[in-house]
């Protein structure tokens, strides 16, 4: 017998031989995001947002800036504009600076650095447990900047919509008083 006949006799004695194993039911989630606490609140951001996450960069303070935009960071040659995200929502800024990270977010090849709390990981969950935004009362401030939220272990989550957040009116307003006297 030859390696061809010897190769069919193998597969032909694998065919009659087969077992029933059971198949592993393999599920893909639909949706991963980048988690991350603000306010002592749980929230979820698209992975596809967020370019990289970074300590707390040196950075270039911009005079007369709202109390929420930190500054400039120089990013591999990148003028990163970093924004305390709790602090423009809430108006309450970060005290402490030891689990503060600051997410880049790439939005329309615009690169934008959020401070959040802190950052939890890669969260998965299936598209069907998306809660409308209306059901997240709890994240009260939060609501105009989310696109709904999910519940895991007990605890609420907010997915929160970056493009929001940079879209609103106030976020362009960064001096804090006009600078034209005109």
């Amino acid at each position: 017998m030859g390696p061809y006949e010897t190769l069919l006799d193998i597969e032909q004695s694998c065919k009659t031989n087969i077992v029933n194993i059971p198949r592993q039911i393999v599920t893909e989630r639909d949706w991963l995001g980048i988690a991350f606490k603000c306010s002592g609140f749980n929230f979820v951001c698209p992975m596809a947002d967020v370019s990289e996450v970074l300590r707390w960069p040196q950075l270039t303070e911009l005079p007369s800036a709202q109390h929420w935009f930190k500054g400039t960071a120089n990013l591999r040659g990148r003028i990163l504009p970093i924004t305390d995200l709790q602090a423009y929502v809430t108006e309450k800024p970060h005290h402490n600076k030891s689990l503060v990270r600051v997410m880049v977010i790439c939005l329309e090849n615009i690169y934008f650095g959020f401070a959040v709390e802190q950052v939890l990981g890669i969260e998965r969950f299936f598209r069907d447990e998306i809660k409308p935004v209306d059901s997240l009362e709890h994240l009260q401030q939060y609501l105009p900047y989310l696109e709904g939220g999910y519940e895991r272990e007990g605890k609420p989550w907010g997915i929160i919509n970056f493009h929001k957040v940079v879209q609103s009116a106030s976020f362009y307003h960064i001096l804090s008083f006009r600078t034209d006297t005109a």
